[in-house]
């Protein structure tokens, strides 16, 4: 019995020496040891799912990554947002809700992939700042923009980050503030930092004009379905249910809808085994999840709440 003890200690030890060498983690000795605590529960968490997984009674992959050696609580504070929050009255008269009502009888294609497409920028890491709603935002924007004109340019994240400061409601907020701003300026002309700086908006760096924001109506999948089917589309969800995601169809119930990472849904389809299915883009680098992406279970009561807060601007 000791000796398949100290096996399992040598073998926690080499994963952990390992998982610190390729996320670059450094600690001094008292932090070193409650993270490799945190790391040796999340790894079970993980092995235990993944047993699951591989008997085919789960539809998704867990891994480690990136947030592997933190708490719940520390993985929302170090990358949320309070974008779930009801709206403002002041957000609220900046917005229009996207009424779908015409186009009902639309028929939708079995499948959707903005990025296929060339409509969507690389995913990019938004570092431990609590900016995944500017990544969206400007996300949402730059795609619009290419179907608008077929360019595709990567934009801002920092200039919204610096020049659209709020206490709530981060994504719309973000949306309203482009189209007050007269538009957003370039990744390039504006490098992204995380921590908020002094404005530095340049109107002739400017590479996308919004007109409207809309909100589309609130619980309907199918609603939604139609909007991605005309571009992206920047929603909301639970990020610390979605943790250690790492591939195939997230398909849990316990999601819950209480959202707090903004993402970008660039598509739809349908998986075999496992049924429709929305795709998200990620602000948290090609190392976590499917290169950065995600597949979310479709027409499954609304999911993660993916539906609940879900924005598009229509561009000038």
């Amino acid at each position: 019995m000791l000796g398949i003890k100290r096996l399992g200690f040598y073998q926690l030890e080499t994963e952990w020496n390992s998982y610190k060498s390729e996320f670059g983690k450094i600690y001094d000795e008292s932090e070193e040891r409650l993270r490799k605590l945190i790391f040796g529960d999340n790894k079970k968490i993980i092995e235990a799912h993944n047993e699951r997984w591989a008997a085919g009674d789960e539809g998704y992959e867990m891994g480690l990554n990136q947030f592997s050696d933190m708490l719940p609580n520390e993985v929302s504070e170090a990358i949320g947002t309070d974008a779930e929050t009801g709206f403002d009255e002041d957000v609220e008269v900046d917005m229009e809700s996207y009424d779908w009502s015409d186009d009902e009888n639309f028929e939708l294609s079995p499948k959707v992939n903005w990025t296929q497409l060339g409509a969507v920028s690389p995913v990019a890491f938004q570092g431990h700042f609590n900016t995944s709603w500017a990544f969206a935002a400007a996300g949402v924007t730059e795609s619009r923009q290419f179907i608008k004109s077929g360019k595709l340019q990567v934009l801002s994240k920092q200039n919204l980050v610096d020049c659209c400061k709020a206490e709530s409601n981060w994504l719309p907020r973000a949306l309203v503030c482009i189209k007050k701003m007269g538009g957003i300026d370039t990744e390039a002309s504006y490098h992204y930092r995380g921590l908020t700086g002094k404005c530095q908006f340049k109107k002739k760096s400017v590479a996308a004009r919004i007109n409207k924001v809309f909100k589309i109506y609130s619980r309907n999948e199918k609603a939604l379905a139609y909007s991605v089917s005309q571009g992206p589309i920047a929603a909301v969800i639970p990020f610390t249910a979605i943790v250690h995601y790492k591939s195939g169809v997230y398909d849990n119930p316990h999601c819950g809808q209480s959202a707090n990472y903004a993402v970008l849904i660039v598509g739809y389809g349908h998986c075999k085994h496992f049924g429709d299915y929305w795709i998200l883009k990620s602000s948290l680098s090609p190392h976590w999840g499917e290169n950065g992406y995600m597949r979310l279970a479709r027409n499954k009561k609304n999911l993660c709440g993916i539906s609940n807060n879900a924005f598009f601007p229509e561009m000038k």
